[in-house]
């Protein structure tokens, strides 16, 4: 066995290599001050230099480019754990299930019913298209969120429902994997990552509180994990730790991200509200790891998708166009099926603020009024810049949640691949029809869902 020798790469790997991640970065700040989706800017960069479309890039750097920014988004919901306030995730945890759940069913169904019974297609195949396009881009979602958001309820839900619909979309990879293998369909691939999930969403909180306990009353310990270069070994052992955990017991390793830095959040939470707070995980990531999450990891996990995405098949497959009009037609109505999920939003009530159903105002809102008034005295301003977060009325978290649930990215491209035997091959060998509508309703659900976040977003501000 010959070891490798090492050699400097060559000046125009080099120069790709370079450019490409600063025409992310470009990309990204273009398309953000336009029309406020910088993630696009970068998938479009992936798209270009592809195989597909330009070729600069060789097969094993694309791959190094996929690894990389899957990192990177990792990284993304790991500090979306980080921002989440339990007691919120708690409070609305129902309301996010069923949020997650008809936004998962929904998809399904109305893509058998297309599929199907309009298009012709074997209802296996309908059931495989609906499937990987019943998930929701987790990375896609926690870019357009800015901090605030992430800490408001509407934020909250949103992060619990596409987490929820990776686990689900594990689930379905399982069994689409077993039927496209043709073998039996073995209950424990169904109920071993849905078992595994309970296990994690329930057992980590108590572990949680145990570890907090255990580093209030040591004393010694509490110095150390506080010190700088503590925090960052403990963030990056934690969450190294919870994902290799998840992905290895059978859940999602991105539900392990979320659930480390959630951990992480609750465990060195202040007990004193005018405690320094510059040495908390989350000021710790912001300080060493945010800097390089935002110019490199996440510009390259957008490439990423954009660089995995087939363009060559979606103008014509076996000589004919109809792909065209029908990935379009398929587009907006799994766009559709996602953004009523929104609804549930001015269903459900927000019992903490006193907001009935259809954001009636309740019985507390004069109480709440008070509150946030007190909040935004001259002779706290420090409370209450950490308080106070973006209100959002009823409508409004409608159309958010709505919106944001249609970007599907990354996990449906997965599930995608995987149930790719089922969706058939053309007459020429190469992508059918049923896998070329999945990817036209993955990139246009994708790109308009950012573009429609992001505009509402901007509007609120």
């Amino acid at each position: 066995m010959t070891s490798i020798v090492y050699t400097a790469p060559d000046v125009p790997l080099i120069l790709t290599v370079a450019s490409f991640l600063y025409l992310a970065n470009v990309a990204e700040t273009l398309f953000q001050d336009f029309i406020h989706a910088g993630l696009l800017g970068s998938l479009c960069i992936g798209i270009i230099c592809g195989q597909e479309v330009a070729n600069i890039l060789p097969e094993p750097l694309e791959s190094a480019f996929i690894t990389i920014g899957y990192i990177g988004l990792l990284l993304i919901v790991f500090e979306a754990g980080l921002l989440t306030r339990p007691s919120l995730l708690f409070d609305n945890i129902l309301l996010s299930c069923a949020v997650a759940l008809s936004g998962m069913l929904t998809p399904i169904g109305v893509s058998m019913l297309l599929l199907h019974f309009g298009y012709g297609y074997p209802l296996v195949q309908s059931f495989a298209a609906g499937a990987a396009l019943s998930s929701t881009s987790l990375g896609t979602t926690l870019s357009l969120l800015k901090h605030a958001y992430r800490q408001t309820r509407t934020g909250t839900v949103l992060m619990a429902a596409a987490l929820l619909d990776d686990i689900a979309g594990l689930v379905i990879a399982a069994i689409l994997s077993q039927l496209s293998a043709h073998s039996s369909l073995s209950s424990i691939i169904i109920a071993r990552p849905i078992l595994v999930s309970l296990g994690f969403a329930f057992g980590i909180p108590i572990l949680a509180v145990l570890s907090r306990r255990v580093v209030q009353l040591t004393v010694t310990t509490r110095a150390a994990l506080l010190s700088p270069n503590g925090q960052l070994f403990v963030l990056v052992g934690t969450l190294s730790g919870f994902v290799a955990g998840a992905k290895y017991a059978g859940t999602s390793e991105l539900f392990g991200a979320y659930l480390a830095g959630a951990y992480l959040t609750h465990m060195f939470e202040p007990a004193d509200p005018d405690a320094d707070a510059s040495t908390t995980p989350l000021a710790t990531f912001e300080r060493y790891l945010t800097p390089v999450v935002r110019v490199v990891f996440s510009p390259l996990f957008f490439a990423s998708i954009g660089i995995a995405l087939p363009i060559r098949s979606f103008g014509s497959v076996d000589g004919s166009s109809r792909v065209v009009w029908r990935g379009i037609v398929y587009s907006l109505l799994m766009a559709i099926s996602k953004a009523v999920v929104g609804l549930w939003m001015l269903l459900w009530p927000d019992r903490a603020s006193g907001r009935g159903w259809f954001g009636r105002p309740g019985v507390y809102d004069a109480q709440q009024e008070m509150i946030r008034m007190d909040e935004r005295t001259p002779s706290a301003p420090s409370v209450a810049e950490h308080v106070q977060q973006p209100d959002f009325t009823p409508v409004q978290s409608a159309a958010l949640v709505g919106l944001a649930m249609i970007a599907r990215g990354e996990i449906a491209l997965i599930v995608a691949e995987i149930s790719r035997p089922l969706l058939g091959i053309s007459e020429a060998g190469r992508t059918s029809e049923p896998f070329a509508i999945v990817i036209w309703a993955t990139l246009l659900n994708t790109a308009g869902g950012a573009i429609a976040v992001g505009l509402l977003l901007k509007r609120h501000r």
